[in-house]
């Protein structure tokens, strides 16, 4: 059986319209990003998170995605941030993610301000940033560990991920199970 999803916000920015409209075009998955009472996903309190799922629930919908937005930044920003910014709100990720109760947690690829330069991320990645794939091995064992499967998600801007052989590479090197 095929199913379709799309960002809520796609539908609407105003989150109670983007579910009827779900409703309306048929669609029963969900994927959650932003437009959430005016907030990203991983912004919701834990009121407004029930909220959200009493609405969803309401509308006989269920969600497909949670996707937030970490790991979308420049490596060269430096592990750092990559750990303050997006492995720090992690517990917060996963509080949220009990609530709504995803199929998945959509992590993104991290982009790179060389990319015009490279022919191989990964070889790139290893050499001067081999921080960012323990980060995402660690994010990934993490959301794991609570239950979640994990997507990483290729933006088209600078991303790390270019070629189907720097997917594999990644994945490979990332070695962290199924």
């Amino acid at each position: 059986m095929v199913s379709i999803t799309m960002l809520s916000s796609m539908a609407d920015r105003d989150f109670e319209t983007a579910l009827d409209r779900h409703v309306d075009w048929a669609l029963h998955d969900l994927d959650l990003k932003d437009a959430i009472f005016g907030k990203g996903v991983v912004d919701l309190t834990d009121g407004e998170a029930h909220r959200a799922a009493d609405l969803i629930g309401d509308c006989g919908l269920s969600v497909y995605c949670m996707s937030t937005v970490l790991f979308h930044a420049d490596v060269e920003a430096g592990e750092d941030l990559f750990r303050q910014a997006h492995l720090a709100p992690l517990d917060r990720v996963i509080a949220i993610a009990r609530v709504l109760e995803p199929k998945l947690v959509r992590l993104l690829a991290a982009r790179t301000i060389r990319r015009d330069d490279l022919t191989d991320s990964v070889a790139y990645l290893k050499s001067e940033h081999p921080w960012l794939i323990d980060c995402y091995r660690e994010a990934i064992e993490k959301l794991s560990a609570a239950g979640f499967k994990v997507t990483i998600e290729n933006e088209c801007d600078a991303c790390i991920f270019s070629t189907p052989d720097e997917i594999l590479g990644f994945f490979d090197a990332l070695d962290c199970g199924d």
